[in-house]
């Protein structure tokens, strides 16, 4: 589809979200893959227009048309190199160039942008909510081989597990927490109220990342056959509608938060960011600015305007996503083992990282000094990649223990141990964490992906019996 073809769809699919035909919308939204946007966003542009075309041709004067809310963005072959080194053709669907569209983004997706994260130099308003946390297994799902990675969609609503048996399973998070787990662990995918949705078998050799689109019904996965695959996982269908060939076995990658970019790490020390529409490929401009080895973790901030990278090298950068230009490189923060887990907080004042000399860190990132540490204990010669990930609210950091098919929950004002995930009978090679909510999914050697819940009642408990404590202290002291 053409650039002015793409635009004039975006337009109507806005008036008619403005003129309340929410479901016609919707459904030219699903055919088009253009993202359709919420009723506050939609913009009466097209009727405006409509309005001026007119009043020139009765003579009348032309008005100002007025400004669309959904976001647009312009060309970006000026702010990047193109990599003309990659082949982005490999499309089983119709893709044009969507430099010029309006991409909206539906608010459904960022309500946990208004959930507050860590700031250490605030004091928490409830201390002991933080340390009185407890996670129960609520649903396990069985893949036919080790499941490497896990991820939640942008909304909460759904997760998706890959595996090294090639497969990609869908699953509904409401339906998971509701579950009641009374079988026997390698039947449960087979209840009446399945949590699993669908299973993807596009890929013909280990899945290694998976992401979801902010707004529209897409998950992308990555592989080490060297594709990016594009699911619509509102469909029936059970293939990929569209896929991207990369020179590289595919590790890591990551949508931006509007949706029209997508973050791309592989076998090689060149960061790529792939226009979803186009498949054009762009990399940063300055040669001595990229990593020296492969990709481990690609991963953007919440709204988008920095990403962070690690490396094989052993460095960690941050980077500017507007023009693809790095801002500060963190050099040997592992010592200079492999640095394989990297996430901005919400408010991007910390990056979180984990390497290969098991420990866990916690950097400020205007001065680049380390907050916390965390001694994991795993065994540095592990030859699986450790990672470390923050909740929804980042109260906690949850991360691989020294018993290797457990995971351990930390206070991340504290660092002090708040509970230990114990289930998997061998190591864990993947967390996931939802961004709404207390729930977390482990992926395992032992080809199980496990679900976890906060456990409220027992939460509730620790939280009311602290307070009782406290009453006692008061008394004391009077």
């Amino acid at each position: 589809m053409k650039d002015d073809k793409r635009e004039l769809y975006s337009l109507i699919i806005n008036q008619l979200v403005y003129d309340g035909y929410i479901n016609e919308a919707i459904n030219l939204s699903q055919t088009t893959t253009i993202p359709c946007p919420l009723r506050t966003d939609s913009s009466n542009k097209l009727y405006t227009i409509f309005q001026n075309k007119s009043n020139v041709a009765s003579g009348g004067t032309t008005g100002t048309s007025s400004t669309s809310s959904s976001t647009s963005n312009g060309p970006i072959s000026s702010q990047y190199n193109d990599d003309s080194g990659v082949n982005g053709g490999g499309s089983q669907g119709d893709t044009g160039s969507n430099s010029n569209a309006n991409v909206s983004v539906n608010d459904d997706c960022f309500l946990n942008r208004k959930i507050s994260g860590l700031d250490i130099d605030n004091p928490v308003s409830n201390p002991n909510s933080v340390n009185s946390v407890s996670f129960i297994t609520k649903f396990i799902t069985t893949h036919k081989n080790a499941c490497r990675c896990a991820r939640f969609s942008w909304d909460g609503k759904f997760l998706a597990t890959g595996s090294s048996d090639t497969s990609i399973k869908l699953l509904d998070v409401d339906k998971m927490k509701n579950y009641n787990q009374n079988k026997n662990e390698t039947t449960e995918d087979f209840a009446p109220s399945r949590p699993v949705i669908r299973t993807y078998y596009d890929h013909t050799q280990p899945v290694n990342d998976l992401d979801f689109h902010p707004s529209a019904p897409i998950l992308v996965s990555g592989s080490k056959d060297c594709t990016i695959r594009f699911y619509d996982y509102k469909s029936s269908i059970k293939r990929s509608f569209k896929f991207i060939q990369d020179p590289h076995s595919v590790r890591s990658l990551n949508f931006h938060p509007v949706g029209d970019m997508l973050l791309v790490g592989a076998e090689h020390h060149m960061i790529r960011l792939y226009n979803v529409n186009t498949f054009q490929s762009y990399t940063a401009r300055k040669i001595n600015e990229h990593h020296h080895d492969s990709i481990n973790m690609v991963r953007y901030s919440l709204d988008g305007s920095i990403f962070a990278s690690c490396s094989k090298d052993g460095n960690i950068k941050v980077w500017d996503s507007l023009n693809f230009s790095l801002i500060n490189t963190i050099q040997m923060p592992h010592s200079g083992k492999e640095v394989t887990s990297v996430q901005i907080s919400r408010n991007q004042k910390y990056l979180l990282s984990c390497g290969r000399d098991s420990l866990v860190k916690l950097w400020e990132l205007s001065s680049g000094r380390v907050v916390h540490t965390i001694n994991t204990g795993v065994n540095q010669n592990t030859k699986n990649r450790l990672q470390a990930i923050f909740n929804y609210n980042e109260d906690f950091i949850i991360t691989n223990d020294e018993q290797p098919q457990s995971c351990v929950v930390y206070n991340s004002r504290t660092c002090d141990i708040v509970q230990k995930l114990t289930g998997h009978i061998q190591t864990v090679r993947s967390i996931a964490s939802s961004p709404i909510e207390n729930t977390l999914m482990t992926c395992s050697n032992d080809h199980r992906s496990r679900f976890w819940c906060e456990d409220l009642s027992m939460s509730n408990q620790q939280q009311s019996s602290s307070h009782t404590r406290e009453k006692d202290i008061d008394m004391d002291d009077e």
